[in-house]
């Protein structure tokens, strides 16, 4: 049988290499590596030279660094397949598909081949998604996304981002999506962006609670400050450019008009400035009510105040002339009670903890969760930074004089986790929006069989950061997904030489 033994492995066989080629080895060492294997000398040779040539390849020296690997791909129909439903899930389009295999590949398939790929896979992701109906009771977020004339519904979990609805209708009145909705899992909070036909969906499948999203509040009206911030500081280099210009004058004409103009910029810029300080107070203390929690008391914000306190500065900004500042008061009077429907459903969620640790403890976490979380979104001057440590500090210590070191880090843990959840918004759904939309835009022709590609390949698909890393959507609804999930769709492993 010499070197191709099937009964003597690897292991063993490098045993017997190792040993013919040590040195001073004598001739005792071949006669019981023949006994023991039962092969002969001249086997026991040859595994030795071929020893030697494994260890001397395999010991070249190589270049400095980091090299790379080559790897021998076998180029199959299966391994097309599979490149056509990733690329498609990076918004690439079927004919540029062809065009990229053809490139990494070199095998060239028609763009009709690529289509009846798709569709197949297609066919099998809806059925997958149709069975797949987790119920963990999370808050859900919805958005409206249009492609191609026609508008998408997309319903997530806040806390999964687990895709439990994604639908190609023709119209997006509230039955239509209120149907949608129904079909989903029931859950204790939904939230959207206030859109007319979604607000209705959800009045008509009588959802208990809809939360209207803060985001959509804040960020138009942040965006706002900032212009008239740069404007006012536009119009303070003004200023210092024409006072540059009166110093470097010689004749009196020139010297009257520096002046004159320098008097007219002057007074534009202090009309700008105080425009953006009475805008920007406006804004700070609409983003006040952001917070989940009172710093003061540590308790949740009181809702009929915060209302009260949006529709009294969505009445301030009536008054000032511009678009934006009418859409910005519209949206403070009118939304106000619904950008606080969270605080229920976050009520009960404490009820746990307060029963277990007590309100004066839970009080006093919940001030220094909020207190960290108003700094990692606004982190402010090193004064305003001292200042934070100095508070964190005293509310810790106050912390733990209420429950000891030990319950206390098992207490903030679980509030942090708490906390930390999605409740004031709908910006969760529109971030999958977002990696929907290259998708839908590179194909001249959508229908729901694209968006059931996309939901099934996005729920099975690990977060590579962030909290959620290593997890996928599908694994955190308590899925059972292989590591490999394009094998659901029918389509083999990868193989490779």
């Amino acid at each position: 049988m010499g070197i191709r033994r099937n009964d003597i492995t690897s292991e063993q066989r490098a045993q017997i290499a190792l040993a013919m080629l040590t040195k001073g080895r004598s001739s005792e060492t071949v006669k019981a590596l023949r006994d023991s294997y039962r092969v002969s000398r001249q086997t026991l040779y040859e595994l030795a030279a071929k020893g030697r040539q494994v260890l001397a390849q395999g010991l070249q020296p190589g270049g400095y660094g980091p090299q790379s690997v080559e790897k021998t791909v076998r180029v199959e129909a299966n391994r097309l397949r599979r490149g056509s439903v990733v690329l498609t899930a990076a918004g690439v389009s079927q004919r540029d598909v062809s065009a990229c295999l053809a490139e990494l590949l070199d095998t060239k398939p028609s763009v009709g081949w690529v289509n009846g790929v798709l569709s197949q896979v297609e066919a099998v992701a809806a059925e997958i998604n149709q069975r797949w109906q987790p119920q963990i009771g999370e808050p859900l977020a919805g958005d409206e996304i249009y492609a191609n004339g026609q508008p998408n519904l997309l319903v997530v979990g806040n806390d999964s981002l687990y895709i439990y609805a994604l639908s190609r209708q023709p119209e997006c009145d509230g039955e239509t999506w209120g149907c949608t909705l129904l079909d989903g899992p029931a859950c204790p909070q939904f939230a959207s962006d206030a859109g007319p036909g979604l607000a209705a969906g959800v009045k008509a499948a009588q959802v208990a609670v809809h939360q209207l999203d803060w985001d959509h509040l804040l960020r138009p009206l942040w965006g706002q400050a900032a212009r008239l911030e740069k404007q006012a500081y536009a119009a303070l280099q003004a200023v210092e450019d024409r006072a540059e210009l009166f110093l470097t004058a010689t004749t009196p004409k020139r010297l009257q008009q520096h002046l004159s103009q320098w008097d007219q910029l002057s007074q534009i810029a202090t009309e700008k400035m105080a425009r953006y300080d009475a805008f920007a107070r406006i804004a700070r203390q609409v983003d006040d009510w952001f917070a989940l929690i009172e710093l003061e008391s540590g308790h949740l914000q009181d809702v009929a105040e915060g209302s009260r306190q949006l529709q009294a500065l969505g009445q301030q900004l009536q008054g000032w002339s511009g678009r934006i500042y009418q859409k910005l008061a519209a949206n403070l009077q009118n939304w106000a009670p619904g950008l606080f429907r969270y605080q229920p459903v976050l009520a009960q969620a404490l009820q746990p903890l307060l029963a277990r640790y007590g309100q004066p403890a839970i009080c006093a976490l919940c001030r220094l969760w909020q207190l960290q979380a108003n700094h990692q979104r606004r982190p402010g001057s090193k004064l305003d930074q001292a200042s934070y440590h100095r508070r964190w500090q005293h509310g810790w210590q106050d912390a733990v004089a209420q429950l000891g070191d030990l319950p206390l880090a098992s207490a903030w843990d679980q509030l942090s986790q708490l906390l930390g959840r999605v409740w004031r918004g709908s910006m969760l759904a529109e971030c999958v929006n977002s990696l929907l939309r290259p998708v839908l835009a590179g194909r001249k022709h959508t229908d729901q069989g694209c968006l059931e590609l996309f939901r099934f390949l996005h729920n099975v698909r690990p977060f590579a950061r962030g909290k959620r890393a290593g997890q996928s959507p599908a694994h955190l609804v308590g899925l059972d997904v292989p590591d490999d999930p394009l094998i659901l769709l029918g389509l083999e492993p990868k193989v490779s030489i």
